[in-house]
């Protein structure tokens, strides 16, 4: 087992230190406290990341997207 930091989470998951005290604060994502430190399990962190994985949205040459009507308008123009 080896146990990462909150960097280095923050780092694997590309997120910031303070979003990851929040998900471990409300049990998101598992956590350890050795003498007053957050810590994580590597294997678990990595658990995690694949349970929020999407699955691919399948593809359907029948149906045709269609464009937006108009834009969103801004004081430069629409895009």
């Amino acid at each position: 087992m080896k146990i990462l930091t909150v960097k280095q989470v923050a780092e694997l998951v590309q997120a910031k230190p303070s979003t990851i005290y929040a998900w471990a604060e409300q049990g998101i994502l598992p956590s350890i406290k050795m003498a007053g430190l957050l810590r994580f399990d590597e294997n678990e962190v990595i658990e995690f990341i694949k349970s929020c994985k999407r699955a691919a949205p399948c593809y359907n040459s029948n149906i045709q997207a269609r464009a937006r009507k108009g834009g969103k308008k801004t004081k430069w123009g629409s895009y």
